[in-house]
C-alpha cells in the first residue's frame, strides 16, 4: 500500500506543480492587463514595475494553489482511469478513500501552509504595493481613496469611503471627521465628487457636539463644498485595508469598530476568509475526485471542462456571499463560510455514492 501512496501522490503532484507553474504566468499576464493604463500613465520603471509584480505574487499564489490543485486531482485521475490503472487498485480491495487518503492528506498539509502564507507574507505585500501605488498617485489630480478603510488626511480629517470611481471622481458612503476642538466635527454624505482641492458632498448631514459631547445641531444639506487640501503627500500614511491586516490586526479593529459603535461588515467578512480561504484547494478536490472517476474514463476533454464549470461555480457563489457580506445583508461568517460548506458536502455525498457504485 505504501508503493501506490507514493505512486499516487507522485503522479498527483506532478500535475499539480505545471498546473501551478501555467496558472502563476497567466496570473502574471491579468496583472498586466489589469493595471496597463495605470503602468503607462505613471510611466512606471521597470525596477519599480518588478517591485509591484513581486508584491502581487502573493495573493495570486493563493487563487493559483487551488486551481492547481483541482486541475491536478481531474488530470492525474483522469489518464490513470483511461490506462485503467485506477481500475486495477480498486479490483484489488482498495477503496478510492484508500487510493485518494495520501493526496487528501498532502493537500491538507498544503492548505495549513496557506493559511499561514495568506496570514504573514500576503498582508505585507498587499501593504507595500499599496503604499507604492499612494507615492505613484501624488503626481495626478488625487490620490489612490482605497474602500471602506478609515485614513488620516490633512487639516485634521479622518476620512472613511464605502465607494470609490477612481476615474471619475465620484465618492459615495461618504464620512468625514474634523478634529481639533473638544469634540469632533462629523459630515456624513450619500454621494460625492473629488474636484481639484475641492470636495462636493451630497445629500448628507453635518453633526456638532456641545461641550459634554451631547449632539448640538444636525443640519441637512443637498449640495456641499468642501475644501481639501492640494498636498496629497498627507494622504500617503501607514493605514491599511483589510486585504493588508492580519488576523491579529483584522480582530483589533472589529473590536474598536464595535466599541466606536460602527459596524463595518467588511473587516469582519476578511477576518472569517483568513480561515476559509485556504482550504478551498481541499473543498475542491473532495469534489473533483468523485466526479473525475465518473466521467473521466470516456474524454481528458470532459475533465478540463468539469474544472471550468466547477472553479466558475465556486467563484462566483464566493463573490455573490462575499458582496452581501461586506453590504451587511448576511452574516460575515455565512458569506466566507457558506461557498466552502456547500461544495465540501457535495464532494463528502458523491465520494460515498462513487464508493458504493464500485
Amino acid at each position: 500500500m505504501r508503493l501506490i501512496n507514493r505512486y499516487v501522490w507522485n503522479e498527483f503532484i506532478q500535475q499539480f506543480l505545471i498546473c501551478g507553474l501555467g496558472f502563476t504566468a497567466l496570473g502574471v499576464g491579468k496583472i498586466f492587463f489589469d493595471y496597463n493604463d495605470l503602468f503607462i500613465g505613471y510611466r512606471v520603471t521597470p525596477r519599480l514595475l518588478g517591485i509591484l509584480l513581486l508584491n502581487q505574487i502573493p495573493a495570486l499564489l493563493m487563487d493559483v494553489i487551488p486551481a492547481a490543485a483541482l486541475f491536478g486531482v481531474i488530470l492525474f485521475l483522469g489518464r490513470m482511469l483511461r490506462e485503467r490503472e485506477l481500475d486495477v487498485i480498486r479490483t484489488s480491495g482498495v477503496s478510492l478513500m484508500k487510493i485518494m487518503l495520501p493526496v487528501f492528506v498532502g493537500v491538507a498539509i498544503i492548505c495549513v501552509a496557506a493559511f499561514f502564507w495568506n496570514d504573514y507574507v500576503v498582508p505585507s505585500a498587499n501593504h507595500r504595493f499599496e503604499v507604492e501605488l499612494r507615492r505613484m498617485s501624488v503626481k495626478q489630480d488625487f490620490p489612490l481613496f482605497r474602500e471602506n478603510v478609515v485614513f488620516k488626511a490633512p487639516q485634521n480629517r479622518f476620512i472613511y469611503l464605502r465607494k470609490v470611481e477612481r476615474k471619475t471622481g465620484i465618492i459615495g458612503g461618504v464620512l468625514i471627521i474634523e478634529t481639533g476642538g473638544r469634540w469632533p466635527r462629523i459630515i456624513t454624505a450619500e454621494q460625492g465628487r473629488m474636484e481639484k482641492g475641492i470636495w462636493e458632498l451630497y445629500r448628507g448631514f453635518i453633526h456638532e457636539f456641545n461641550e459634554e459631547g451631547a449632539i448640538r445641531s444636525e443640519l441637512f444639506f443637498e449640495k456641499m463644498e468642501l475644501v481639501m487640501s492640494r498636498d496629497y503627500r498627507g494622504f500617503i500614511s501607514e493605514e491599511k485595508g483589510p486585504n493588508e491586516m492580519r488576523t491579529t490586526e483584522l480582530l483589533k479593529m472589529i473590536d474598536l469598530y464595535r466599541r466606536s459603535g460602527l459596524n463595518v461588515p467588511a473587516f469582519q467578512v476578511f477576518y472569517q476568509s483568513k480561515f476559509s480561504d485556504p482550504i478551498i484547494s481541499l473543498t475542491l478536490v473532495f469534489l473533483a475526485t468523485p466526479l473525475t472517476v465518473v466521467t473521466g474514463r470516456n474524454s481528458r476533454w470532459l475533465g478540463l471542462v468539469l474544472c471550468f464549470l466547477i472553479i466558475m461555480g465556486y467563484y462566483a457563489l464566493q463573490v455573490i456571499g462575499r458582496t452581501m457580506g461586506v453590504n451587511g445583508l448576511i452574516a460575515p461568517w455565512a458569506a466566507a463560510w457558506v461557498p466552502n460548506l456547500c461544495f465540501l458536502m457535495i464532494g463528502i455525498f458523491l465520494l460515498a455514492v462513487t464508493e458504493q457504485r464500485k
